[in-house]
């Protein structure tokens, strides 16, 4: 800002405005002096309120980003930990295991039904029948446990199939995330 060419006093300012107020058009000019720099003000308070908000979305954001990046570390320490139950290469996968258990109970079922065929053999050919109720009796606790082991299973592949999902967006967040940033 320049200096003025004369060394004002201290009252100065107000005379000047006292004076310009005398006239109408002195009137007009001090509120459309007003209302221009009151717009440019407004325009340099909105811009600053906008920095701010884009400021603070970006902090929240910056949080989310942090988030997700934990979501998938704990997704790869829920894969290992699948890894580390197994012996063999589809212990790593849930699908995999889902598969397996199905098939488990399948197998389950079938040794189940055919003992229930055994002790009615047994039966047919005059064995002791409390024997043959046992042996019936424990076929049927054998096909529940297969029943639940087959539920199980299905459990399984459902949350495969919403842990893969929740991998895939938490993925493509980040990722959007740093091309973004970058």
């Amino acid at each position: 800002m320049s200096q003025p060419a004369f060394a004002p006093e201290p009252d100065d300012y107000d005379a000047i405005e006292q004076a310009v107020r005398e006239t109408p058009r002195g009137r007009w000019f001090l509120e459309e002096f007003a209302h221009r720099h009151a717009s440019g003000a407004a325009e340099v308070v909105a811009a600053i309120e906008k920095l701010a908000r884009e400021t603070d979305a970006g902090l929240r954001l910056g949080f989310v980003y942090h988030e997700a990046q934990e979501l998938a570390r704990a997704l790869a320490e829920a894969q290992a930990g699948f890894a580390e139950v197994g012996p063999d290469e589809t212990a790593a996968d849930p699908a995999a295991i889902a598969d397996t258990a199905a098939r488990a109970a399948t197998d389950i079922a079938s040794a189940a039904e055919r003992l229930q065929e055994i002790a009615e053999a047994l039966r047919g050919k005059g064995a002791d029948a409390d024997l043959c109720d046992e042996i019936e009796t424990h076929a049927g606790g054998i096909f529940m446990a297969a029943a639940y082991e087959e539920l199980t299973g299905k459990r399984i592949a459902a949350v495969a199939a919403a842990l893969d999902r929740i991998e895939e967006r938490i993925s493509r967040l980040i990722e959007r995330w740093e091309n973004e940033v970058r």
